[in-house]
């Protein structure tokens, strides 16, 4: 999974442990804003948010900030407009032109929900790079 150019991600605190790879489930809290402020989100109400890496199961912009996250590492995620289709089609009314933010903290890694996909990705990526 190679992380979108326009996608600005920011460390805020660094966090230690092995990185979220895809496959991986991750808990942690979050928030999102528009950059206009006209709206704002907590996800998890009732607990930590749970999101498998990889899966497409939640937002673009998440997915991309996970990977290679820490326990305890915290994120800033800037999600340009190009990549919030998703949100749109959830809050229909956000504004096409919408950039969101993103607070990302995460808690901790869980069992993989895909144990095999880390290493389907290598060598996917290691066939690209033999052509």
């Amino acid at each position: 999974m190679q992380t979108p150019v326009s996608l600005q991600i920011t460390d805020d605190i660094v966090g230690t442990g092995r990185p979220a790879v895809p496959g991986d489930v991750c808990r942690l809290p979050l928030s999102m804003h528009e950059t206009e402020r006209r709206r704002s989100l907590q996800f998890g109400k009732n607990g930590p948010y749970t999101i498998r890496v990889g899966a497409r199961d939640g937002f673009v912009g998440i997915e991309y900030a996970l990977l290679g996250m820490k326990i305890g590492r915290q994120r800033t995620v800037v999600v340009p407009p190009n990549l919030t289709y998703h949100e749109r089609k959830t809050y229909r009314d956000l504004p096409e032109n919408s950039m969101l933010i993103y607070n990302l903290s995460l808690l901790s890694l869980g069992e993989k929900w895909d144990s095999e996909m880390e290493r389907r990705l290598n060598r996917c990526s290691e066939k690209r790079g033999n052509d």
